[in-house]
């Protein structure tokens, strides 16, 4: 017979795989968004990759909203979180942050005028809170594992976003020495996280290790010595794909085992 002396202590997290995909989904956009208005209003160049970035915001803007939606089940209670805003709450600020950012994303891809603009670089600032609060929005409960590295967890969520969003790019055809630098700066923050995580003694299991694998010390040394060769490039820009999709998975996976 079960009696509460049985129960867990802590309810694992019931997220579906939708909410990791969302959290790498809206990493990246949200990185991109940032890199589209550097490049717009930084006077060189630089207009295909101002407009590139805008498209890989907006296509990330419209697909998290459907993947939280999908991970509740119905629409309703997503537009119920939209009744009220609690600056306290992280879920209630991610959730209008989402909303603004998507707008503002999709917006920006109007022609370059003042709407335009405007919608640059709010989608700029909204996107660069969506690329790090999920970080706090997990190490904001009573998950082990997620508590003890909540002052972490938003830059490595970032970093893992930045790595994202400059890989998508280099795919694209924008393998330039400041694309490569900017990979460099995330995978060089990815490996010391990982230093400090082994040392926390939060690194553990095998999808764990595998992302911290492809998103730190892996993709930092492809890019140290491969910088001029294409083919390692676009390798580079794959693993650190994968291995940011996989990092978001590995903490929901290590949330699972704390809780038990």
């Amino acid at each position: 017979m079960s009696t509460y002396r049985a129960a867990a202590l802590l309810k694992p997290p019931v997220w579906t795989w939708e909410v990791p995909l969302y959290f790498f989904i809206g990493g990246a956009a949200g990185v991109a968004a940032v890199i589209a208005a550097a490049a717009q209003f930084s006077g060189l160049p630089l207009h295909a990759l101002a407009r590139d970035a805008k498209w890989i915001a907006a296509i990330g803007a419209l697909v998290s909203p459907l993947l939280l939606v999908s991970d509740l089940g119905r629409p309703a209670r997503f537009l119920n979180m939209l009744r009220v805003f609690k600056r306290q709450s992280p879920m209630s600020v991610g959730v209008w942050t989402l909303v603004l950012f998507s707008n503002a994303a999709v917006v920006s891809l109007l022609p370059i005028g003042a709407l335009a603009s405007a919608a640059t670089i709010v989608a700029a600032m909204t996107g660069a809170v969506l690329a790090t609060y999920t970080g706090v929005l997990i190490g904001a409960t009573a998950i082990p594992v997620w508590a003890r590295n909540v002052d972490i967890l938003p830059v490595h969520f970032g970093a893992s976003g930045l790595g994202a969003a400059v890989s998508m790019l280099e795919l694209i055809g924008h393998r330039t020495p400041s694309m490569n630098a900017l990979g460099i700066v995330a995978a060089s923050v990815e490996t010391v996280l990982v230093l400090v995580l082994l040392h926390r003694g939060a690194s553990s299991g095998r999808l764990m290790h595998g992302a911290e694998l492809l998103s730190g010390p892996l993709p930092l040394a492809l890019r140290i010595v491969g910088a001029q060769i294409p083919a390692i490039r676009v390798a580079t820009a794959a693993l650190t794909i994968a291995g940011s999709l996989l990092t978001r998975f590995a903490w929901i996976d290590a949330g699972r085992r704390s809780a038990l």
